[in-house]
């Protein structure tokens, strides 16, 4: 039976303590202030299995989850040839367990170039998921507009973290479908040069921003892609009436909109769902997935381990 592997960091310290061994005994002496500490000197370690995965075709796989000990706020500051190793390490727990492939999960992917610095590191092919994502992401989008009735065509849409692999893909796609782009990212001389490409490639009106808060204001349709470790968007500046597809992980939108704003529309985008949930087997039970869903990332490393591809896909 064909297996892949899954690596992926905990978003919060919370989450790590939950499923290890701080938990039962670190935290009977220690306080939470210092888990960060702990975590970040952790070596990568297998978090779960996922057995009986089923195609619509009746095709059967698993999978491995491994977890990478790093709190977004590490993989901001640590050297990247630190993280590199580490990640590298939990792709070679996946690879002797057999795994065919590998897919790199949240801010996994985004360290060496969407995987590229790993796959020349290690022997087993990866993928960031991204190509999936984007899909999934332009389709929620889609069906979000048609339920809110709102017409793309005249619609403006603000794209936050525009330059990256999700967000520049998206922002080419979008350009031919919507009325305006406000696009805002970090780097701003790489947003202007990607400003003059979106403009001769698509037929929106773009438009260029130095912060999200103001891109945001007044739009139809704002898409959260960033790897920013912190929280973009205000609630009370959103239009009434707005669509907010939020793929980041950690998530760009404070989770408080739900409570702020009964008068918006807001998703967690990229989101897949396997053919037979029901039948999956975890062997342990942890609050990894969002509900009943998968994230693209995981859905794209899957559908290649279906289809027996196993390259590398979705890299730089």
């Amino acid at each position: 039976m064909n297996k892949f592997g899954f690596v992926v960091h905990p978003i919060n310290a919370n989450f790590f303590c939950d499923y290890y061994i701080v938990k039962r005994f670190i935290s009977k002496i220690l306080s939470p202030k210092f888990y960060p500490d702990i975590i970040r000197h952790m070596s990568p370690y297998k978090l779960c299995s996922i057995d009986n995965i089923r195609s619509s075709g009746g095709s059967i796989i698993e999978a491995d989850i491994v977890l990478i000990p790093l709190l977004p706020a590490h993989i901001a500051v640590i050297h990247e040839e630190k993280i590199l190793n580490k990640i590298k390490r939990g792709i070679s727990i996946c690879e002797k367990n057999g795994a065919k492939i590998v897919g790199l999960g949240a801010l996994t992917s985004v360290v060496g170039n969407e995987g590229e610095a790993l796959s020349k590191k290690v022997g087993v092919p990866l993928t960031s998921g991204n190509t999936l994502t984007v899909s999934l992401t332009l389709e929620g989008i889609y069906k979000a507009a048609y339920l809110m009735g709102l017409s793309l065509i005249n619609s403006t849409i603000a794209i936050i973290g525009a330059t990256g692999d999700i967000g520049s893909i998206c922002t080419k796609i979008l350009s031919k479908k919507v009325k305006k782009i406000n696009i805002a990212a970090r780097n701003g001389q790489k947003l202007q040069e990607f400003a003059q490409i979106i403009k001769h490639y698509g037929n929106a009106e773009v438009e260029v921003f130095k912060y999200a808060e103001d891109a945001i204001c007044d739009v139809d349709i704002i898409l959260t892609a960033t790897s920013a470790i912190t929280t973009l968007i205000n609630p009370m500046s959103l239009k009434p009436g707005a669509i907010v597809c939020d793929i980041a992980i950690p998530a760009n939108i404070a989770k408080e909109v739900a409570y702020l704003r009964d008068d918006i529309f807001v998703f967690e985008g990229g989101l897949a769902k396997f053919a037979y949930t029901e039948d999956a087997v975890n062997n342990k039970g942890i609050n990894l997935l969002p509900g009943n869903s998968i994230y693209g990332c995981i859905a794209e490393t899957a559908t290649l381990t279906f289809e027996n591809r196993f390259e590398s896909f979705s890299i730089g």
